[in-house]
C-alpha cells in the first residue's frame, strides 16, 4: 500500500493550525500530495503519541544512533527547531532513554526499537522505518555496512518525519527564507508504520559549498548581480548548500566513485619522465606531444594506470584515479585527439567522425583496462566516464563483468531534453551503456544557469527519471552559479525530490510551494511559475531540433525564441501584480524577491534583444 493518500487520515490531521481541541478534525488535515509515496505496513494498535499539547512539550528526543555525523546532527537540530517554530514547544534532547511512560522520539537503532519489531539490518541501504509504539515514535535507518559511501537512512527518517508530520518544507536554503513550517498548537502522532528507500542511490549536486554573496547569477556574468533591496535577510553573507542539501536528501550510497579527469596535471610530471615516455601522450598533428592527454592506444598508458592500482590495492599506497572499489578511466578535460598510427586506425575503423572515432578509441582502451583488472584484481571495478567527443556507446565492444559507467550528458544537458527526440536519444544511450556495464549506470548532468530569463523544467525532470528507473543508479548534477537555486529553484527542488523517487506529483509540489511561500500572492506566483514551465517545456522551440546544443549552458540564441516580447510582458505583469499583493507581507515579499532576483536584468536583456531583432 502507498501512503500518498493514506497519510491525511493517519497523521497530518493531528496538526490543527490555531486549534487546541480539534486535533482529530480531518477537515484540517495538511496536504501530502506534494510528497513522494512510501510503503505502509501493518499499523500497530495503541493510543496516539502526544509530542506537544497546546504549546507545552510532552515528549523528549533520544538519539540512539551512535554515528554522530554532520547530517545526523543537522537533522536533529532541525527537528527540535522546527517543532518549536511550529508549536512553540522546545523538546529536550535526553542523554539516556526516557522511561516507558515518557513520550519520546527515538532516533536510530536501539534495544527498544528492536523490541518494536524494527531490524535495521534488514532495511535496504539508505532506507528507513517510521513506526510508533506506546509513547514512542521510532525513526530508524538501515545499518547495512557501506564502505565507501554514506548510509544515512536514519537521517532521512528524521527528514521524512518532519515533512509528513510537522509539515516542514525546504524549498531552498533556510537562511534565505526557503523553509516553511505549518503553525499548530499541538503535535500528536497517530499509530503508524511505514518504510521508504531512495530509488536512486546517487543524488549529488555541485557546488556543495554554495556561494559567497554577492554572487554571479549565470555562467556569462563578469561580475556579481546585485540583489534587490529586501531579497536577502539581514546578516546573510553566504548561501550555504552544505546545511541545505541533506534536508532534501542529497547523498550518495553508490559504492563506485568517479575520479573525474584523472590523473590530472599530466603536464607537471617530471620532464625526464615525459621525455622517456613521449609515446604515452597524445600526438598532435604538428608532430609534438600533448602532455595534458594520454595516447589511449599506448601500452604505456595502460601500464601507468595499472601501476596506480597496484600501489593502492596491493601496497596500501595512493593514486588519485584509484579508490578502494574501482579505478577511473576519464581523460583530461578536452577532446580526445591523437594522430599516432594506432589511434588513427581505430579512428577510421570507428567511423572516422569527430565523435565515433574517439568513442571507439576509448571503448577499446577501457576494454583492455577491464581485462587487465579482472585478471589481477577480480573483485575490483573499472569506472568509465564517456564524455566530450567520446560519449557514444560502441555496442560492438565486449567487456568483462567489471565495467561501471557514469554517462555524461554532454550533447544534451537536462534542460534541452525538453525536445522529445533528445529525451529518447539520451535514454537509448543509457540503455546501451547499461547493457555493457555490470551495474546500473549513473549520470553526470548539467543544470548551469544560462540566462536571467525565468524558465522551469520540473515535469521534464520527473518524466526523464521515471523513464530511467532500473537503468540508472542516480545522477550527479554539475551546477555552478547561484541562479540555479534562485531563478530555477522550483525546478532544482523538484529535481532533488525526484532523485529520491520520481513518482512525484510535480503540479502538487508547485501548488504547495506557492501557497506556502508567497501568501496572498500565491495564486499569482503560481500563474507565473506555470508560464515559466510552459514556455520551456511546451514552447514552439521544442518542435525544432537544436543543432550544436553545447554542454553546460543552453544556447543563448534560444532567448528570443523562448522569451518573445509577448511572453516577457506577461511575465512582467504577473511579477508586478505579485509584488503589489505582497506590500504588507515582508516575509513572503523577501522570498518572492529572492526567487525573482534576476527578473529586472531579464527585462533589460529582453528589451535589448527584441529591439535588435526589430527591422
Amino acid at each position: 500500500m502507498k501512503l500518498g493518500l493514506l497519510l491525511p487520515i493517519l497523521g497530518l490531521v493531528f496538526l490543527a493550525p490555531s486549534s487546541h481541541s480539534a486535533i482529530w478534525n480531518k477537515a484540517e488535515a495538511l496536504p501530502v500530495s506534494d510528497l513522494t509515496p512510501v510503503k505502509v505496513h501493518k499499523i500497530p494498535k495503541h493510543q496516539p503519541v502526544e509530542i506537544v499539547r497546546r504549546g507545552r512539550p510532552l515528549a523528549k528526543v533520544f538519539v540512539a544512533e551512535t554515528r554522530q555525523t554532520h547530517n545526523l546532527n543537522l537533522l536533529v537540530r532541525e527537528l527540535v527547531e522546527t517543532i518549536k517554530l511550529s508549536t512553540g514547544a522546545e523538546l529536550q534532547v535526553a542523554d539516556a532513554m526516557p522511561p516507558a511512560d515518557q513520550p519520546t522520539i527515538v532516533i536510530g537503532d536501539c534495544a527498544d526499537s528492536r523490541k518494536a519489531g524494527i531490524n535495521p539490518e534488514l532495511i535496504p541501504i539508505e532506507g528507513f522505518v517510521v513506526k510508533t509504539a506506546p509513547n514512542r515514535v521510532y525513526l530508524v535507518g538501515s545499518t547495512k555496512a557501506l564502505p565507501p559511501g554514506s548510509n544515512d537512512g536514519t537521517v532521512w527518517a528524521v527528514a521524512d518525519f518532519l515533512e509528513r508530520f510537522v509539515g516542514v518544507r525546504w524549498y531552498w536554503p533556510v537562511d534565505l527564507g526557503g523553509r516553511t513550517v505549518i503553525q499548530a498548537t499541538s503535535l500528536v502522532i497517530p499509530p503508524v508504520h511505514y518504510s521508504d528507500q531512495p530509488v536512486f542511490r546517487l543524488r549529488g549536486y555541485y557546488p556543495r559549498d554554495g556561494w559567497k554573496l554577492p554572487a554571479k547569477a549565470r555562467d556569462s556574468d563578469q561580475a556579481p548581480l546585485p540583489f534587490p533591496p529586501g531579497a536577502i535577510p539581514d546578516g546573510v553573507a553566504r548561501v550555504n548548500m552544505r546545511t541545505y542539501l541533506p534536508l532534501v536528501r542529497a547523498g550518495c550510497s553508490w559504492p563506485y566513485t568517479i575520479k573525474v579527469h584523472e590523473p590530472q596535471n599530466l603536464q607537471h610530471l617530471p620532464k625526464t619522465f615525459r621525455k622517456e615516455n613521449q609515446d604515452m601522450f597524445a600526438l598532435k598533428k604538428d608532430g609534438t606531444r600533448n602532455f595534458r592527454m594520454f595516447c589511449y592506444s599506448s601500452p604505456k598508458t595502460l601500464k601507468y594506470l595499472l601501476d596506480g592500482c597496484q600501489r593502492v590495492w596491493d601496497n596500501g599506497g595512493t593514486a588519485s584515479w584509484v579508490t578502494s572499489t574501482c579505478v577511473t578511466v576519464s581523460p583530461g578535460d578536452e577532446a580526445v585527439a591523437c594522430s599516432c598510427p594506432d589511434c588513427q586506425k581505430t579512428y577510421v575503423r570507428g567511423g572516422g567522425t569527430w565523435i565515433d572515432g574517439p568513442s571507439l578509441i576509448m571503448a577499446t582502451f577501457v576494454q583492455r583496462m577491464c581485462e587487465a583488472v579482472k585478471s589481477r584484481w577480480p573483485d575490483k571495478k573499472v569506472i568509465y566516464l564517456p564524455y566530450w567527443n567520446y560519449d557514444t556507446c560502441r555496442r560492438e565492444v565486449q567487456y568483462p563483468d567489471n565495467l561501471v559507467v557514469m554517462s555524461a550528458m554532454t550533447t544534451y544537458p537536462m534542460p534541452l531534453k525538453a525536445q522529445r527526440e533528445n529525451f529518447e536519444e539520451a535514454i537509448q544511450r543509457l540503455r546501451g551503456f547499461r547493457a555493457q556495464a555490470c551495474v546500473p549506470v549513473t549520470i553526470w548532468d548539467y543544470c548551469v544557469a544560462w540566462t536571467y530569463g525565468p524558465y522551469q523544467y520540473p515535469h521534464l525532470v520527473r518524466d526523464y527519471y521515471q523513464a530511467v528507473k532500473g537503468i540508472s543508479a542516480g545522477a550527479f548534477l554539475n551546477g555552478l552559479w547561484l541562479g540555479e537555486w534562485t531563478n530555477t529553484a522550483p525546478t532544482m527542488y523538484v529535481w532533488m525530490k525526484v532523485l529520491w523517487n520520481p513518482d512525484l506529483d510535480v503540479d502538487a509540489v508547485l501548488d504547495e510551494m506557492c501557497r506556502r511561500l508567497y501568501g496572498k500572492a500565491g495564486p499569482t506566483a503560481r500563474e507565473l511559475m506555470k508560464l515559466e514551465c510552459d514556455v520551456w517545456e511546451k514552447g514552439e522551440w521544442t518542435k525544432n531540433r537544436i543543432k550544436d546544443p553545447g554542454a553546460w549552458p543552453v544556447p543563448r540564441r534560444l532567448f528570443p525564441v523562448v522569451f518573445t516580447p509577448e511572453v516577457a510582458q506577461r511575465m512582467k505583469a504577473l511579477r508586478d501584480k505579485a509584488l503589489a499583493e505582497l506590500a504588507d507581507d515582508p516575509v513572503a515579499r523577501q522570498r518572492f524577491l529572492y526567487w525573482t532576483w534576476t527578473f529586472d536584468a531579464f527585462l533589460q536583456e529582453a528589451e535589448a534583444i527584441h529591439q535588435k531583432k526589430t527591422p
